[in-house]
């Protein structure tokens, strides 16, 4: 990646218009210059330029940031902003290094032993910190939701002051016996297929995934499985190491690209899908930007990135999945035998680096409102983020949730029982929303609903 110095002339096109502030997340509710794309870009000047030392202030100021992508987008003069921010955050790792605990996480993103051991251990002494939240406190009917999240019985850092935590999966997704079969060779495709059957999909599951909501990668494959397409899941695979690159550890986040390009390499496939869009995005955009000045891997990375597709993506434009609502949706039996599809209403949610990093934002409304089953119904600020992003909910969590207040107040205009999306990241941060603000509705997956 560049360095910072050299994004000067990139700062110097912003004509202090203002314009960012219409659609910040973080200025809308902080209020203040230093929060928008302008103050922070005078700000990195400074520093560069000497003016301003690498003090706390200066520290939060750069971190203070969910990287949505907004003052990018609506800039007129065209500045790229998230660039500049990300080049801002890996000169703060390259002068004062890594905390403790992004050292001990970072630096095992790709252990495929070691950090399933830590999150298994953890999750068997959750009971000593956390408690299960019951149906009211994680803002759910529990007709609906059997996994209501944790509450944390203290105070403490990152994970306190009643913020609704995930749950550890009992069963990791790349571990599951039918996942673990499908890393050896392609599925074939079923007989009855003739369109797609020659169609290979390779999927990469992702952290969230993984670790929190292995029904979601296994949703995603009987989609794919549905079309007649072969999928397999490659072994090895790990971390898409996007965390890391949004705190500022490039040199992470290279490791981790190259292995998994390495990995799927071994493996032919004309499509490579996940059902994260931060994984998306970084499989099809960060990998190439991450090796830009590398001779070997710049070649791999494309042509690694060009076959990536959001889940969402591949159903909607590529493959075409059956109609069906499982898990959410029941069937109720009618007089005569004939079973009748259950009526659900649902929203969608956009994430931020689906929809404003690859401009994936007709799709999964596509699917939802093609699903049998599924009252569509649109929510007010859908595009806005939740809030999640660039690390903000770990460094700042109330900033975090706060700018999510508005997600919550969009699901209950909308009217919808069930906010859809298509980010782990974000359904972990809606429910903690829906909790937090006692909004009553449940959030899921798109893929869920197919």
């Amino acid at each position: 990646m560049k360095d910072l110095k050299s994004f000067l002339s990139e700062i110097d096109k912003c004509v202090k218009c203002g314009t960012c502030r219409s659609i910040c997340p973080t200025t809308r509710v902080l209020g203040r210059e230093s929060a928008c794309a302008r103050g922070k870009l005078t700000l990195i000047r400074a520093y560069i330029e000497g003016e301003l030392e690498m003090s706390d202030d200066y520290t939060r100021h750069v971190k203070e940031c969910a990287m949505c992508g907004g003052c990018r987008d609506v800039c007129p003069a065209g500045v790229k902003t998230t660039d500049v921010y990300l080049a801002a955050r890996a000169d703060l790792v390259k002068v004062n290094g890594l905390s403790f605990l992004e050292r001990m996480v970072f630096k095992n993103l790709d252990s495929t032993r070691l950090m399933p051991s830590v999150l298994r251990l953890g999750a068997r002494f959750k009971g000593l910190l956390f408690k299960a939240a019951s149906p009211a406190e994680a803002g759910t009917a529990s007709a609906i939701e059997t996994d209501t999240g944790l509450i944390s019985r203290f105070s403490l850092p990152l994970v306190g002051g009643g913020r609704l935590m995930p749950t550890v999966a009992k069963r990791f997704f790349l571990d599951l016996k039918e996942v673990r079969r499908l890393g050896k060779r392609p599925k074939k495709a079923s007989s009855n297929t003739s369109e797609t059957a020659s169609v290979k999909v390779a999927f990469f599951a992702g952290c969230g995934v993984n670790y929190l909501m292995p029904h979601v990668g296994t949703a995603s494959l009987k989609c794919i499985e549905r079309t007649g397409a072969a999928v397999s899941v490659p072994k090895g695979q790990v971390c898409c190491g996007m965390p890391a690159f949004y705190t500022g550890d490039v040199e992470t986040a290279e490791r981790l690209a190259r292995k998994n390009i390495e990995v799927f390499e071994e493996y032919g496939y004309d499509f490579v899908a996940t059902s994260c869009a931060t994984c998306s995005h970084g499989l099809k955009t960060v990998f190439k930007k991450l090796f830009e000045n590398d001779d070997e891997m710049r070649d791999r990375a494309e042509a690694f990135s060009a076959k990536v597709r959001d889940i969402t993506e591949l159903l909607a434009r590529d493959l075409k999945p059956v109609k069906t609502v499982e898990g959410i949706s029941p069937t109720a039996p009618e007089s005569g035998g004939k079973e009748a599809v259950k009526q659900i209403s649902v929203t969608y949610h956009d994430p931020c680096h689906l929809n404003r990093n690859q401009g994936i934002k007709a799709e999964p409304r596509a699917l939802l409102e093609d699903a049998e089953g599924v009252d569509f119904k649109n929510m007010k600020f859908a595009c806005s983020c939740c809030g999640l992003g660039g690390g903000l909910s770990m460094t700042n969590y109330d900033l975090s949730i706060a700018i999510t207040k508005r997600k919550a107040d969009g699901a209950i205009a909308s009217g919808a029982d069930v906010i859809a999306t298509a980010c782990p990241g974000c359904i972990v941060q809606l429910r903690d929303a829906m909790q937090r603000y006692g909004v009553d509705k449940k959030v899921v997956h798109v893929v869920e609903l197919l």
